[in-house]
């Protein structure tokens, strides 16, 4: 089974020293940051970047090169948040250092013997009107009494401007979360109102999923066997896990109830797309004849069937008002990329269009209004509502954006690919 989330993330590194305990980043970078100008959307990026982390690109990336899952990184201003763990480092995308770090208060899990856990990015969320940085750490709670030894999550809520916690809750995982080689996965999948909702799955396809008030910092739900990867109209979309098999489902936000679920279908992978569509890539059971649907977050019914060529594509939101889909078809005529209205599904543009000669890139993300990609004749622009090249190359095709800085591959050492971030310039 698949625990997928949105495609088309990206990823960070840095040599300052590692700060604890979510301590503020220093003076200096704070000033450098503050006065980096603001581009909605960056039209040009620097041609040189700083190297983020090494790792972050680990298990996303296929063959060519190309990103086909989530990284564990999150912008937010002139920062990027890079989550591991045990850990989140705040990263200066001017320069790449490291001018935070925030970790749990309680014991983080040992690895070792293969046993390896991992983290999704951490989630921007707003309580009360206010920015918090949301992370769930999986963490030991040691026994005291007869109370067992066990594992849990922390949650920390983390000022995203200066990376200090601000408060902290820790739960209780289910009984499956405790046995030895245990691989872990938590992930601050968003928020709802005023309900956060993080998930924590295990690598042999176990999965729970928590709803927990921002203010109270109480917990308000908890489901067994389901595993949320976004929420899009009022519901928790992802997986519910039913002896080794997976099937998409919805579950009310706010208060972790059942709503709808899919059949099964074999190699799945479930987003969020913007607040109006869920998208369903995966094949039928037998056949396993591939296959992808944009569905109702709130019934789980399909509102629209797109091209066979996107099962194995990605799609993106633009935080707008589109989404825009790149297929793979291996080199063949079958690469294709779309635009289509986040409202409605509507098809608004289709690449290649032959009569136009136009090919089609290959689209690393989009963001308010704009495209981003690359062809062999290098990186390109696209306007997300009618698929027109821009007049200006953006010099780089990133896979995350936001008004300050880019995210994009490279490679190190002429064959390691790795994260570079690279500060907006236009």
């Amino acid at each position: 089974m698949a625990l997928a989330c949105s495609l088309l993330t990206a990823c960070g590194t840095g040599d300052a020293s590692r700060a604890t305990g979510g301590a503020p980043p220093t003076a200096a970078h704070t000033s450098a940051a503050a006065s980096r100008p603001v581009h909605d959307p960056p039209a040009t990026f620097a041609t040189k970047g700083a190297r983020m982390p090494d790792g972050l690109l680990t298990d996303v990336l296929d063959l060519d090169n190309r990103l086909v899952g989530p990284t564990s990184v999150t912008l937010y201003g002139k920062t990027a948040y890079v989550g591991a763990f045990d850990h989140v480092q705040a990263i200066d995308t001017t320069n790449g250092h490291v001018t935070a770090t925030i970790e749990p208060a309680a014991k983080a899990l040992a690895e070792g013997n293969g046993t390896k856990h991992k983290a999704g990015a951490p989630a921007i969320v707003t309580i009360g009107g206010t920015p918090a940085l949301l992370t769930p750490f999986p963490v030991q709670v040691s026994g005291t009494g007869t109370q067992a030894s066990h594992q849990a999550v922390e949650i920390d809520a983390s000022d995203p401007a200066t990376a200090e916690v601000r408060w902290r809750v820790t739960l209780r995982l289910p009984e499956w979360a405790d046995d030895l080689g245990t691989e872990l996965t938590a992930t601050a999948v968003g928020a709802d109102g005023n309900t956060g909702v993080v998930a924590v799955s295990q690598s042999n396809d176990n999965a729970v999923t928590y709803g927990i008030d921002l203010t109270t910092h109480r917990q308000i739900w908890v489901q067994d066997g389901f595993a949320a990867t976004g929420i899009a109209g009022g519901m928790a979309v992802g997986w519910d896990t039913e002896k080794y098999e997976a099937h998409a489902a919805g579950h009310d936000a706010a208060t972790g109830a059942p709503r709808w679920q899919g059949q099964y279908i074999v190699n799945q992978s479930v987003s969020a797309l913007g607040p109006h569509f869920v998208l369903l890539q995966g094949g039928h059971f037998g056949s396993e004849h591939p296959y992808v649907q944009l569905l109702d977050p709130a019934t789980g019914k399909t509102k629209q069937q797109l091209p066979v060529p996107l099962s194995k594509g990605t799609c993106v939101y633009d935080e707008k008002s589109t989404v825009v889909c790149h297929g793979t078809g291996n080199g063949t005529d079958d690469d294709a990329a779309f635009g289509l209205d986040a409202t409605t599904g509507k098809t608004l543009w289709r690449l290649p269009d032959k009569q136009a000669d136009r090919i089609a890139p290959e689209i690393t993300t989009a963001w308010h209004g704009r495209v981003y990609g690359k062809t062999k004749n290098g990186p390109v622009a696209l306007d997300a509502r009618t698929g027109q090249d821009l007049p200006t190359s953006p010099r780089i095709a990133p896979v995350l954006v936001n008004g300050s800085a880019g995210l994009a591959p490279d490679k190190v050492d002429g064959w390691k690919t790795e994260l570079f971030v690279y500060p907006a310039t236009d």
